[in-house]
């Protein structure tokens, strides 16, 4: 009786647990459930020492409810994250202090100053999708959230002559889970990027932005961007990911040395001449006045680089 009474404790508490996350009412980590898996060889041996002793069926049902319990305070108050980031343990995937303490709204902007010649963007995000876009006209830089799941905070600061906004973006209190947010930079000044995500999908038109730096920190993804002519002596592009799918549209004309120190990826380079020693050019990367340097880092990544 008291193991059907054992069991069915469990059954209902996978069941609740499951229901709850799926209608987004509670967001439970399960990963991060999986560190205490030793305490189950602890309940087990419990069950057997008490085993057929008087009381010991309100013992295993004691030490299993409070088991459970403890499960349930650590799937719910531990920081959410796709089980790849943790599996590959992807340290250098940053998405910064995302509780600055400002209040989170759905867009954040700040406007466009034709007197300053250089900007840089930090964008720090978790999980979500990011669409990005080159936009003229009155802002710097916008950011919306096309529904309530996603809210930001934005911070600006001008420094010898440059210009820094760094946004953090997060889910709302409205939404255990991640959005949209749609983000339209303007393309009249030279830009340096870093984008510092969780598990995110990453889509966007960067063809008529000039940049000397575009960074990019993730966990596992899906990206897919499409680049102009560099417009710049060398436009440099450094990717940290691990287990993410990522797509480069390129000019058949721009110059581009890619160098690839990634594990267990597969990689596709289309309109390359030489590919060799994890380093791969086109055949006017030397002579070329302006070019890409891309540097890809990472494990089980598919790298596709195709020409337009």
């Amino acid at each position: 009786m008291e193991n059907k009474i054992t069991s069915g404790i469990w059954f209902v508490f996978i069941g609740i647990v499951l229901l709850l996350h799926n209608l987004d009412i509670i967001d439970f980590n399960f990963w991060a459930t999986l560190t205490y898996w030793p305490l189950l060889i602890v309940i087990v041996g419990i069950n057997l020492m008490v085993q057929n002793r008087r009381f010991g069926g309100y013992i295993k049902i004691a030490c299993n409810a409070l088991f459970l319990g403890w499960i349930f305070y650590i799937g719910i108050s531990t920081p959410g994250a796709h089980w790849t980031e943790t599996l590959l343990n992807n340290r250098q995937v940053n998405i910064g202090d995302l509780d600055d303490g400002a209040p989170l709204t759905n867009e954040v902007k700040t406007s466009f100053d034709n007197t300053i010649q250089e900007s840089r963007l930090e964008f720090n995000g978790g999980a979500g999708n990011f669409e990005i876009k080159a936009v003229e006209g009155d802002n710097l830089i916008l950011a919306k959230a096309k529904d309530d799941k996603m809210g930001m905070t934005i911070q600006t600061s001008k420094q010898d002559g440059k210009q820094h906004v760094t946004i953090n973006a997060k889910p709302t209190a409205n939404s255990k889970k991640s959005g949209t947010v749609s983000l339209e930079i303007h393309p009249q000044t030279t830009w340096d990027f870093e984008f510092n995500y969780g598990a995110a999908s990453i889509n966007g038109d960067l063809s008529a932005l000039r940049f000397r730096n575009l960074d990019i920190n993730t966990g596992a993804s899906s990206m897919d961007l499409t680049l102009g002519m560099p417009q710049v002596d060398v436009s440099y592009i450094a990717i940290v990911t691990g287990a993410s799918k990522i797509h480069f549209r390129i000019p058949k004309d721009a110059a581009i040395q890619v160098e690839y120190t990634s594990m267990l990826s597969k990689n596709s380079f289309e309109g390359f001449a030489t590919k060799e020693d994890g380093v791969a050019r086109t055949a006017n990367y030397e002579h070329a006045d302006k070019k890409f340097n891309i540097d890809l880092d990472g494990a089980a990544n598919t790298f596709v680089i195709s020409r337009y």
